[in-house]
């Protein structure tokens, strides 16, 4: 049994994206960081529709072996919003994206990676650098998840 299928040519469409936008961020500080914002919307009260939507841009490895990240947090909200230190996104659209759906423990999510992976190469597809996962449900044992990562063609002239 497949426990993991691939689609493909699939979009995500986001509306009304209240979005923390982290850049450079140290690995470590990434569930700190992500705790932050969930705090930030039960304390604003800010009505929301959907789960909580990350999206991964990149990750850099420093000399001294440290890895930061890019990294976004969204969240889909009822109406428009302005805060300081937060971006807002009436439509946000990734097209053209291999999508999975995930369910599982943690520590077996990194199959969804390596999956994806094989998937692009084996296709000669080229990822576009970033990976959305909406987080359907978690808890400390379980998780499911989707997750949407963009690509391309690759080249036939290279």
């Amino acid at each position: 049994m497949e426990k993991i299928k691939i689609q493909t040519h699939k979009k995500l469409r986001l509306v009304n994206v209240l979005a923390k936008e982290l850049r450079g961020l140290p690995l470590e500080k990434l569930d700190e960081e992500i705790q932050k914002f969930t705090n930030f919307l039960e304390v604003s009260k800010i009505q929301t529709k959907g789960p909580l939507i990350t999206k991964t841009i990149g990750t850099q490895i420093s000399e001294a072996g440290e890895i930061s990240l890019d990294y976004d947090i969204y969240i889909q909200t009822v109406r428009e919003l302005n805060f300081q230190g937060y971006a807002f996104y009436p439509e946000l659209v990734a097209e053209n994206c291999l999508f999975a759906h995930f369910e599982g423990t943690q520590e077996e999510f990194n199959f969804v990676d390596a999956k994806l992976s094989l998937y692009i190469w084996e296709n000669d597809l080229i990822a576009r650098g970033e990976q959305y996962m909406i987080h359907l449900e978690q808890n400390e044992k379980w998780m499911m998840t989707d997750v949407f990562k963009p690509v391309e063609k690759m080249n036939e002239t290279l």
